[in-house]
């Protein structure tokens, strides 16, 4: 019995791990000729063609941020209607909150992926054909045979690539590149407070904060 509440335990835990999304910082890279420091206030943009999942990685980059000390501006509060704005438009958005940094964070592409957790095999006791060994089955043999078996598990998922960038304000230079990947990239809120959480933490870490 401790051995297949063993095997359930694995299994629960494998269907937990395949359903929650999981972020992680593949890359970044960081301007040499730009110091990039103390930047207290950033326009957040986020290129989505979903209205709802622009405003959840811009809203989740902007809570972030600002639990760091820096102030984050979200740009669909400052630019009417559903639309991204066009550059002119950001332009003056920038200009107008005074914002010294453009933050922008943008999926570049989606795979889809496919894992199989083979099944352990078991070879049925005594054997495959039984009759002739029957009289000899016992309990904890065919116990023993079985115990170890599962079936076979093909998880499909999605992983999408995401570009964040963050731009100085002055000179519109690129300052810090990061690349993303991300599991389960339809489960927004979750990946947006975890891309967030990675991005305010590189960049703190590269001393633009």
């Amino acid at each position: 019995m401790r051995n297949l509440f063993r095997i359930a335990v694995f299994i629960c835990l494998t269907a937990m791990l395949c359903s929650c999304a999981s972020v992680s910082m593949v890359d970044t890279w960081r301007n040499p000729s730009l110091r990039g420091e103390g930047i207290r206030k950033v326009l957040v943009v986020g290129f989505s063609p979903k209205q709802s999942s622009r405003v959840v990685y811009e809203d989740t980059l902007v809570s972030e941020l600002s639990s760091h000390g820096v102030e984050g501006v979200a740009s669909y509060s400052v630019n009417q209607g559903n639309a991204l704005p066009d550059w002119y438009a950001l332009d003056r958005a920038v200009r107008r909150v005074g914002a010294q940094a453009v933050l922008t964070v943008q999926t570049i592409k989606v795979e889809r992926q496919t894992t199989v957790q083979p099944s352990a095999v078991a070879t049925p006791y005594p054997g495959y054909w039984y009759p002739p060994a029957f009289p000899d089955w016992d309990f904890p043999g065919y116990y023993r045979s079985m115990a170890a078996y599962g079936p076979t598990y093909v998880t499909t998922y999605d992983i999408a690539t995401m570009q964040v960038n963050l731009f100085d304000a002055r000179s519109d230079k690129l300052l810090w590149a990061g690349t993303i990947e991300a599991t389960e990239p339809e489960k927004v809120t979750r990946v947006g407070k975890e891309l967030a959480s990675k991005v305010v933490k590189a960049l703190r870490k590269e001393g633009v904060f």
